[in-house]
């Protein structure tokens, strides 16, 4: 099981990289006129920050909380990086992880935050009249 999950979270990541790579950076800040509603920005933000917290949480076996590197100050290029550095780092953190029944919880918990974003952000861009990139299977 742990094995599909691992293919299916870096599959999810190469969508979210080849999303990011394929819009504007109006299209990356863009939101819809509706309460409570983020930007694309807004949700690879979190996405970025919660690999960077789940990778902690997997080498150290448990929660550590969450922190992201992206700042005020990162532009979509940065979010780009960050993206792909996190997709890269992965399996350096798949290496390093001592599996026991917490780690693998902890490793199911991001595939389901990058499945929830990734429902998000294909609302939204439907929503913007744009379209999600051909390899998400959801869209």
């Amino acid at each position: 099981m742990r094995d599909i999950v691992i293919r299916n979270i870096k599959a999810r990541f190469a969508v979210i990289d080849e999303l990011a790579k394929s819009i504007t950076e109006a299209q990356f800040s863009a939101k819809l006129d509706v309460p409570k509603y983020k930007s694309v920005e807004d949700h690879l933000w979190c996405i970025v920050g919660a690999r960077e917290s789940y990778f902690r949480a997997l080498l150290a076996g448990e929660w550590q909380g969450f922190n992201c590197s992206l700042t005020g100050e990162s532009d979509k290029s940065s979010y780009e990086y960050a993206l792909l550095q996190t997709h890269k780092n992965f399996e350096n953190v798949l290496s390093s992880v001592h599996w026991s029944e917490s780690t693998e919880t902890i490793l199911a918990s991001l595939y389901e935050h990058e499945v929830m974003h990734e429902g998000q952000i294909i609302r939204l861009l439907y929503g913007l009249g744009l379209q999600m990139p051909e390899s998400s299977k959801w869209a």
